[in-house]
């Protein structure tokens, strides 16, 4: 079975008919809305736009504010912490120079009355504190007790999730005037041991000042406790985590300049529909000015959006079209463009320059995570328009939230589909873009027409004309599928080249090809790519297996209709399948073990946690 996506001019529109399946037996009623969705500030409900995040090529995650169109972008707000450095004295000089720490733990450790406590005993008991309890030391009891239900909650254990009381082994305490005011975890009783006898074998001092002046005590110099005054200073050192998280919870970091928005040309000068063009910042990058296109009816964007130097390819913020990929269909199609405001705050979609129809190409440096809420459905076959996509579907109890997270890629456009086939198609323009369908799994409209298979696939390419999925030849025991656009740039003469990737679940591999061990994958299959008129065409592509998908990528061949396919070698035969290991919590009383094995049983007299 096959499933075409075709473009339009600017965005991705599917032909209905096309996709046919079963429903599945938790198919649920979806009514994925035909017209775009709002965001949720506005208007909060089953089927809204949520949220928004860039994450820019320093790493460092935006969150996003949604302004309607019309509405003044929000003032920054009053950081929710401050972030600065202490320095711990041990006898008189410096020992550690860049511990940053929220504001009330400065305050806690630079107070002089700190009393740290380890409370690596208490965990698992009904006496363990919570942070704001108060200690009574006559009776060594705190007023306010961890739940003992809450041992079984998932946390991040450094990395992964685990149940609480199986990552956290060790813990110290932190009080002031017998308040716990935070506490430390740790992986054992021997860190935790070890972490309260260097946390009480000196004292702090608190930085932010000296921060202020973009500077710290080196480590090793003096410090005049009465003066106040350090023997030698260095530049100031801010740790990526720190920069990182500080847009993403609201912090004051010290040492940093708030920048404020440029003062020159910026999108608010600019009226609406016959706006003049957008002078983008050129002091990093060099691009083309932008026009004002349709109306939108707002857009994501930052108070501080020039400052976090968003601006410089010269929009303004980015709206988010979610809706149902066309009227007879449940397919979630999510596009997300780039916008331009006017003097009067009118949202508009940010054109190129005489060609105003079509986006301005998205930054190819942020990475964009967009979550919607999208009711009962659930994600089965993505189809993105983007680099590395990577989409989470989540139960909300109310409702299911997509997030769809990537990067734009660039897609030369066609004016109409003959455009699309031989080699003398122009594309009108080469647009980077960032946009993704998403088929449900849960709904007569889905589900990957081999029998027995997930649907669960991901297929990625920048050619939208004529974009499928891969259709299954059970005599051949291979997929075929094309990706199409115009053959040349819109100059005439450059060669638009291309990208595909698709990933399979392992578990399909074994009901497609027999291969039980997905390891496989990489030597048994192969992929080959030829054009429209037979040829061969060059370009790279590999097989990778990871996280138990098989993912095949394909790059560098050229436009305008390559037939790719992916196949199993002449002559396989499947290598032996290594068991999977797994590990089990045993528990005899207070002791625990770990047993790890194909099949991990307890030793005798333990139970299984």
């Amino acid at each position: 079975m096959k499933k075409t996506i075709i473009a339009g001019a600017s965005a991705l529109a599917l032909l209905a008919g096309l996709f046919v399946a079963v429903a599945p037996a938790n198919a649920a009623v979806i009514r994925v809305p035909k017209t775009a969705m709002q965001a949720c500030a506005v208007a909060n409900g089953i089927y809204c736009v949520e949220s928004l995040t860039l994450t820019d090529s320093n790493g460092r995650k935006i969150p996003l504010v949604y302004v309607p169109s019309g509405s003044e972008v929000p003032q920054k707000k009053t950081p929710a912490d401050f972030y600065a450095p202490v320095a711990k004295i041990v006898n008189g000089k410096v020992v550690n120079n860049n511990w940053w720490m929220s504001q009330y733990q400065r305050d806690v450790l630079t107070s002089g009355k700190m009393v740290v406590m380890d409370v690596t005993s208490l965990l698992g008991t009904a006496n363990f504190p919570e942070q704001g309890a108060k200690y009574d030391p006559v009776k060594k009891t705190f007023d306010i007790n961890k739940p003992l239900d809450s041992y079984s909650y998932p946390t991040d254990c450094w990395g992964t999730q685990k149940p609480f009381g199986e990552c956290i082994k060790g813990a110290n305490i932190f009080m002031l005037d017998n308040e716990v005011k935070f506490m430390f975890f740790y992986q054992s009783p021997d860190q935790a041991a070890k972490e309260n006898k260097n946390l009480t074998s000196g004292t702090y001092v608190d930085l932010a000042e000296l921060s202020a002046l973009q500077q710290r005590p080196v480590n090793g110099t003096t410090y005049d406790a009465t003066a106040k005054t350090f023997g030698a200073t260095e530049g100031i050192i801010i740790p990526i985590w720190v920069s990182q998280n500080a847009l993403v919870n609201g912090w004051a970091v010290a040492g940093t300049v708030a920048a404020a928005p440029a003062a020159a040309a910026t999108a608010s000068d600019s009226s609406t529909a016959d706006a003049a063009p957008l002078a983008p910042d050129t002091s990093t990058i060099v691009s083309e000015p932008t026009e004002a296109g349709r109306a939108l009816p707002g857009r994501w964007t930052s108070p501080d959006w020039q400052g976090l130097n968003l601006g410089s390819l010269g929009y303004d913020g980015l709206y988010i079209q979610a809706k149902s990929a066309n009227e007879f269909t449940n397919i979630l199609m999510i596009d997300v463009v780039p916008t331009l405001t006017g003097a009067d705050k009118k949202v508009n979609l940010a054109g190129q320059v005489g060609n105003k129809d079509y986006a301005t190409n998205l930054d190819p440096d942020i990475v964009i995570s967009a979550k919607v809420r999208t009711g009962e459905m659930k994600p089965g076959v993505t189809v993105a328009v983007g680099v590395d996509v990577i989409v989470d579907g989540k139960d909300e109890g109310e409702y299911t939230s997509v997030t769809v997270t990537g990067t734009p890629v660039t897609v030369p456009l066609a004016k109409n589909s003959a455009d699309c086939k031989g080699e003398a198609g122009v594309s009108k323009a080469n647009v980077r873009q960032f946009q993704a369908i998403v088929l449900p799994s849960n709904d007569d409209m889905s589900g990957f027409g081999v029998d027995g298979t997930s649907g669960d696939m991901y297929v990625g390419s920048n050619g939208v004309c004529e974009l499928s999925t891969p259709v299954w030849s059970e005599a051949n025991k291979e997929f075929t599928w094309t990706t199409a656009a115009p053959h040349f740039a819109p100059d005439g003469v450059t060669v638009n080249r291309g990208f595909y990737k698709a990933i399979i679940p392992t578990g399909d591999a074994a009901i497609l090809w027999g291969m039980t061990n997905p390891n496989d994958a990489a030597t048994a299959l192969k992929v080959s790519v030829s054009t429209e008129a037979g040829g061969s065409v060059a370009a790279i592509s590999k097989i990778s297996v990871k996280n138990g998908k098989i993912i095949i990528d394909v790059s560098g061949f050229q436009f305008s209709r390559p037939k790719l396919r992916i196949g199993i070698k002449p002559g396989y035969k499947p290598s032996k399948a290594t068991a999977a290991k797994s590990t089990i919590t045993c528990a005899m009383g207070k002791s625990t073990k770990k047993i790890t094995a194909v099949s991990p049983v307890c030793p005798s007299g333990y139970k299984k946690k």
